[in-house]
């Protein structure tokens, strides 16, 4: 029996997810029982399969990312009825798998140092859909760590001090562009007496916890946006030779054609920005519950922002929640 076009399609995107080196398993939605609209994962597995437009949205398993895509996948499904399937993947998989159609958008490109490498093989084969948040990457120590003694990554190249921070520094995923910056920074400016620990988010915010709970000197590899901030005293150090970059900007990238495909959602994509003094606040309310609550909340709380988003419309709104256009 031959399959009909809609199950043809199928197989040639389970085809094109294999040869980016995306995983059948990660076919499954990952973002918990039922999804932000009531739906149990069978429904919407019947919902993807079914549909005829669908928008296949990759992500890595980094807080700040899953929070951002949870609410585009929301306000896309909701506004613009299109399916959203997010697809988790490791970094440099989505930059290739978007530049090849493979994946139909990602929202963690961050620019202009950090993927800088990735961003450089891809950028004439995708489509930026602009700025959805600033970060910053760094080495972070608790504030209770003497800023006369340690205000720079310079700082540790003294034994002494490295010492103190028992000659290590914790760090995140292996391949990730943290921990990649954080070995350019050692030879840079030559710290021979630290190294760095690889691990990942949840470890480095459990070690840091440990370390504040005892009030001993610990160094990490961390970022802002992250609940951390919002639940500790922390500092970056200061980095004069500007191995970590500064301010960045993450992006919304799709494939090539994509505002042709979708261009009501890449105008929305386009005016879809989270003021960093309200992203904090969101990452910990969804540590306390999980992203689809805060998700929920905060969409409720900011009805002109999500009109703005949507529509572009600006009306008049009450200070806390006017859209920052």
């Amino acid at each position: 029996m031959s399959r009909s076009p809609r199950w043809r399609r199928r197989a040639l995107l389970l085809a094109g997810v294999a040869a980016a080196g995306l995983s059948l398993a990660s076919l499954v939605k990952l973002s918990g029982d039922p999804d932000l609209n009531g739906s149990t994962l069978r429904e919407r597995r019947q919902r993807l399969e079914s549909a005829e437009q669908l928008i296949r949205l990759g992500w890595t398993a980094w807080a700040d990312a899953e929070l951002v895509s949870v609410m585009a996948e929301q306000l896309i499904e909701e506004h613009f009825d299109v399916p959203v399937d997010r697809v988790m993947a490791d970094i440099g998989v989505q930059f290739e798998s978007v530049a090849r159609g493979d994946l139909d958008l990602m929202l963690m490109a961050w620019l202009p140092v950090t993927h800088q490498e990735y961003w450089q093989r891809v950028r004439g084969r995708v489509e930026d859909l602009g700025t959805i948040y600033t970060g910053r990457l760094g080495l972070v120590v608790p504030e209770f760590v003497p800023e006369e003694e340690v205000s720079s990554i310079a700082d540790l190249a003294d034994p002494v001090i490295a010492a103190r921070f028992n000659n290590r520094i914790q760090g995140i995923d292996p391949g990730s562009a943290l921990n990649d910056a954080t070995r350019a920074a050692l030879t840079a400016y030559g710290i021979k007496d630290m190294r760095l620990v690889a691990g990942n988010l949840a470890v480095m915010a459990a070690s840091l916890r440990q370390a504040i709970d005892s009030r001993r000197w610990i160094v990490v590899t961390s970022l802002i946006p992250h609940w951390m901030f919002a639940t500790n005293r922390l500092r970056f150090l200061d980095d004069p030779l500007g191995v970590f970059g500064g301010t960045e900007r993450i992006h919304g990238l799709g494939h090539a054609g994509f505002s042709q495909r979708f261009p009501q959602i890449a105008a929305f994509l386009g005016r879809f920005e989270i003021p960093p003094e309200d992203f904090l606040g969101l990452m910990l309310a969804a540590r306390q519950s999980s992203n689809q609550d805060a998700v929920r909340a905060y969409l409720a709380q900011h009805p002109e922002r999500v009109r703005y988003w949507i529509s572009g419309a600006i009306g008049e709104c009450r200070q806390t929640t006017c859209p920052q256009p």
